[in-house]
């Protein structure tokens, strides 16, 4: 039946991913807001980044992507698309290696192995009756295992000194978020400006997150009266030109004024309670309460010192080097407990900032229980789901199931091999909510915290329900009568059929090969809605809001189902070897899947990781290790072949060993910079600590900083505060005349402006692909080179050369004005401003009729639409008072 399944799988899968494919490849070119929507130039992208047009045919688009360097994907997806493709693509290529390292030997090994198993079963572990043979198996895990640990242990150094080089390139340099540190639970001592310039003397601005409960709760209800107002007078314009429609098709008089069209006023309840509340005249009544709200908190506004003080606080650097000199301290003093740096505004959980160590503590407990739960209530509907695929087995011990068995084998074939992946797929997807949802309850301060807790307990549900539980149930239904017959032939049992639930994820790697990235690519869930929003987008704001937005991708969630994969084909390469032809094809289908969708459909989402989410998978791979190798050592163990058992043991050893080396050296650089890597990106002369990463200057930084409170033991003004001075050597090493410059020419404005002629030749550029044939090009002509990279990765990957293959875009600056920076990192309560509603200019005047009906109370605008001849309207420009948003 495992062939019967699989190939089953492999012929249904195919053709209904063959069907999508095509039906992808007819839609590209005639819905481009769909399929496309980066090369639009909309107003919520940078023109920056956006890509050159798709090449036309069905595959072409596959080969440029395929061609193009690290730049290109760096410019045109961001920093966090790009490590996740690299993710993906990494382990396809870790998972092609095992197919020409481990086939080649336990393929033979295994279908000669004695047992005669039908099917795929023949070339696994299960065939193997004689025990000396599984010295094969536990020399090529060491072989394999130490591979995918070198792997990882490069790609580490790898995101560090993209990371540096990042970071340190003018774009981040220059950003406030980067030079602005926040300290939570802090010590009462340092509760006042006075004492936290003494502590930071570099410290220019100071924010103290103070408690705005109520303020929040009027800013919110405000917001909602503006929402509903809005809707509510663009109700009243539809029906006023449907009531025209009707009037003229019957050969009535028309009415002399605006308010004539007008019949009935849209009205609702007050109150929380449904159908209970007193009933009011919706646009009369939001005039009067906007009105007072805006008054009331206009006041409050005027005095936000006079709220009670939470325990954090924001602030800001003069530049990046000093913050992170600050951020490094942090550490080695009890006066501060908590610390994040690189957040913008956008990114601070404010209700979380008054937290004490204990508060946080016990709401950790709590939020990890709860999920800690819901593991073992997920467990029991995917454990079914586990058993359907070993449904033979079940029918055998469950009556009013053997009907099934009469079924043809096809139709078998479907139940066992794509009921149970599609069952899996659907029920995974309501868990990542319910994890942020957690996550911020218990206490995190940024939403990069929260991404990152996603990532983690959203993997451990891939790793729990969709592994280990799948795995068992489906060997465990296939043997426990057996072991009921004879409970002398447990061991023995146990080893012959647990790798045979592999059969289940070859069948599971099939349907995300061939099935996952045409359904990525047809977009269904967009090209439906950018039809049906059409009659649901009833203002001019929500089409305008659609119609600019691109999908923003969640790494947090994305990431955790690739790093399921990859922990499936480590655990069973050694298992079922055969697996990995299966994972190298997923692999390689994913990435280029992904490619498209990261280079022209996703923006650039609204939470920057600056990467993190990449180490973070890496350092998880390491589950799939574990798990790979107590499999082994069970299975030896079972089978009672002890010199395999104890080899084993040792690489399981060898295996924690790297592990906590890998995160004693890494983990300490994820989030920080060397102060040499700063100064040399600057031109000051410093060189970047190659040789381990800037850990030990780190260290020293931190403890030099408690060591002396004199600034001028640190400071590179002479002691004097300055501004903000972008690098004076940029990403590419060109000089600073020839940079972009992004202005923001007032609170939360952005313009952009080309400081040189120069900037826009070399933008110009990297459009035309010119400048991405960089040292990249020379390693795929040169495979001594491509060697080299892989097993020296500290010269292959080093400070300066990752620098020097970033785009044009790196070198883009940003300043801001002080009107901005005053108020950057107050509470939203105190900078939210009155609302600003939108409206469609009528060919009746029912808009200009509103809006002076507003009487100046509320802000109504009926500016860039128009009606067609038609009768509906079209948005032809940006909401009243837009502003793009600053990071």
């Amino acid at each position: 039946s495992s062939t019967s399944a699989v190939i089953s799988s492999l012929i249904f899968y195919g053709i209904i991913g063959s069907i999508i494919y095509f039906a992808f490849s007819m839609l590209r070119p005639k819905e481009r807001r769909v399929y496309e929507p980066k090369t639009m130039e909309l107003a919520k992208t940078n023109r920056e980044q956006v890509p050159p047009s798709v090449p036309g045919g069905p595959v072409q688009w596959a080969l440029f992507l395929f061609r193009q360097p690290r730049s290109f994907l760096l410019q045109y997806a961001g920093v966090d698309a790009y490590l996740f493709s690299r993710y993906v693509g990494m382990f396809a290529g870790v998972s092609l290696l095992g197919c020409f390292i481990l086939l080649p030997i336990l393929l033979p090994v295994n279908a000669t192995g004695g047992q005669d198993l039908p099917g795929f079963d023949l070339l696994a572990f299960a065939n193997v009756t004689n025990n000396k043979r599984y010295y094969a198996h536990v020399f090529l895990s060491w072989l394999y295992f130490g591979l995918v640990m070198f792997v990882i242990y490069k790609e580490l150094i790898f995101y560090i000194s993209l990371r540096h080089s990042i970071q340190t390139s003018p774009l981040y340099d220059g950003l406030l978020s980067s030079r602005t540190l926040l300290l939570s639970d802090i010590s009462e001592k340092y509760t006042d400006e006075d004492s936290i310039r003494t502590f930071f003397p570099t410290a220019q601005r100071i924010w103290y997150a103070r408690n705005f409960k109520e303020l929040e709760k009027l800013t919110e209800e405000r917001s909602k009266l503006a929402g509903k107002y809005e809707g509510a007078l663009n109700k009243i314009i539809s029906k006023g030109l449907k009531l025209k429609k009707k009037l003229v098709k019957k050969g009535e008089a028309l009415p002399q004024e605006p308010q004539g069209y007008i019949k009935k006023d849209p009205t609702h309840r007050l109150g929380k309670i449904p159908f209970i509340g007193k009933k009011v005249v919706t646009v009369d009544y939001c005039i009067d309460r906007i009105d007072e709200l805006n008054k009331e908190i206009g006041e409050a506004q005027k005095t936000p010192e006079t709220a009670k003080l939470m325990s954090s606080v924001f602030i800001e650097f003069p530049n990046q080097l000093e913050a992170q000199k600050a951020y490094q301290a942090v550490p080695y003093t009890k006066d501060f407990k908590l610390r994040a740096l690189g957040c913008a505004p956008d990114d601070i959980l404010w209700p979380n900032l008054s937290q004490k160590t204990k508060e946080r503590a016990s709401r950790t407990t709590a939020a990890n229980s709860f999920l800690s739960a819901m593991i073992i209530f997920w467990a029991i509907p995917v454990a079914v789901v586990g058993c359907i695929s070993n449904i033979p087995f079940l029918t055998d011990k469950i009556h009013f199931l053997r009907f099934i068995n009469n079924c043809p084998s096809v139709i078998l074939g479907l139940i066992t091999g794509i009921l149970p992946t599609v069952a899996l797929a659907i029920l995974m997807s309501f868990v990542p909510v319910i994890i942020k949802k957690a996550g911020k309850m218990s206490g995190m301060i940024t939403e990069q915290q929260v991404e990152l807790y996603c990532q983690s307990w959203y993997f451990g549900f891939q790793i729990v329900q969709v592994f280990l539980v799948v795995t068992l149930a489906s060997s465990a239904s296939s043997t426990v009568t057996a072991i009921i017959d004879d409970p002398g032939s447990a061991m023995t049992l146990l080893a012959q059929n647990l790798p045979k639930a592999s059969n289940f994820y070859i069948a599971y790697f099939l349907l995300q090969g061939l099935m996952t990235p045409a359904m990525s690519l047809l977009q269904i869930g967009p090209l439906i809605l950018s039809k049906a929003l059409k009659f649901l987008q009833n203002t001019p704001r929500k089409k305008w809001e659609k119609y600019n937005t691109l999908s923003m991708p969640s790494w947090g969630v994305v990431y955790p189902p690739l790093q399921l994969l990859v922990c499936i084909f480590i655990i069973y390469s050694i298992i079922s070897p055969l697996i990995l032809l299966f994972s190298t094809f997923t692999f390689g289908m994913l990435y280029l899947g992904y490619l498209y969708l990261i280079v022209y459909v996703y923006g650039q989402p609204q939470i920057d990781m600056r990467g993190r989410n990449y180490p973070k998978a890496l350092f998880q791979t390491f589950v799939g290790l574990y798990l790979a190798e107590i499999c082994l050592l069970g299975l030896f163990i079972m089978a009672k072949t002890w010199g395999p058992v104890v080899l084993e043991a040792i690489v399981l050893g060898v295996t924690v060993c790297v592990h906590l080396f890998l995160r004693w050296k890494f983990e300490p650089l994820l989030d920080t910079v060397p102060i040499s890597a700063i100064k040399e990106a600057r031109g000051e002369g410093a060189l970047y600590p190659q040789k381990d990463l800037g850990l030990a200057e780190i260290k020293e930084t931190g403890k030099n900083f408690i060591d002396h409170h004199d600034a001028n033991a640190f400071s590179d003004s002479n002691g004097q505060k300055e501004e903000i001075e972008p690098a004076v050597a940029t990403a590419n090493g060109d000089s600073a005349s020839s940079r972009n410059e992004t202005v923001v020419a007032g609170a939360g404005v952005t313009t952009r402006q080309e400081t040189a002629a120069s900037a826009e030749a070399a933008l110009q550029d990297d459009i035309n692909h010119a400048n991405f044939n960089t040292l990249e090009e020379q390693a795929k002509t040169n495979p001594k080179q491509v060697l080299k990279r892989f097993f020296n990765p500290k010269d292959g990957y080093n400070f300066a050369l990752i620098r020097s293959q970033l785009p044009h875009y790196f070198n883009l600056t940003t300043t801001y004005s002080s009107s901005y920076l005053d108020g950057a990192y107050n509470h939203p309560a105190i900078t939210d401003e009155e609302p600003h509603i939108w409206i469609p200019k009528d060919p009746l005047g029912i808009s200009e009729y509103e809006i002076s009906k507003a009487d100046d109370k509320v802000d109504v605008k009926d500016i860039n639409t128009e009606y067609n001849e038609k009768d509906a309207y079209e948005v032809t420009g940006p909401p009243p008072a837009y502003e793009e948003v600053i990071k």
